[in-house]
């Protein structure tokens, strides 16, 4: 009886023990920098977290015209990127079909409209079976880059 009662009062540590924390960033402080760019860019935003994202940027959620933003610095304040998700609908006809000429096959799964320093784009995943591509395509869908 003993042995059953150890076991049992060991099991809630051994489940806690193989937890790990692989989602969890290191919460960052915003500087005067970002949080200057973000009032201008994106006045009345409401800042809901942030945090060191993958590849050491900075990842500051947003909440701005009713839309979830994530935007993205350097760790020198300089602005990489915003972007949020879009409805299918969203997208041009033209859009919609040079995807499906470079992809025929392909059905769209996912699509981010994304703002950066060099011009603003879509971000779409589109899947075949158990294969996925992430593109990158203009806004009137005459560039399609894959990533």
């Amino acid at each position: 009886m003993k042995t059953v009662f150890y076991y049992l009062l060991l099991l809630p540590a051994i489940m806690f023990a193989s937890c790990n924390d692989d989602d969890h960033h290191s919460v960052i402080t915003l500087n005067k920098t970002i949080t200057d760019f973000i009032e201008t860019k994106y006045p009345g935003a409401v800042i809901t977290e942030t945090e060191l994202a993958a590849g050491g940027l900075i990842e500051v959620d947003v909440v701005h015209d009713s839309k979830r933003k994530e935007i993205y610095f350097t760790t020198t304040d300089e602005w990489v990127r915003t972007e949020w998700d879009v409805a299918l609908s969203a997208l041009s006809q033209e859009v919609l079909n040079s995807i499906a000429t470079a992809y025929p096959d392909y059905v769209i799964d996912d699509v981010d409209y994304v703002q950066a320093p060099a011009g603003d784009y879509y971000e779409v995943n589109v899947e075949k079976g158990n294969f996925e591509k992430y593109l990158k395509v203009s806004l009137d869908g005459t560039t399609i880059e894959e990533f």
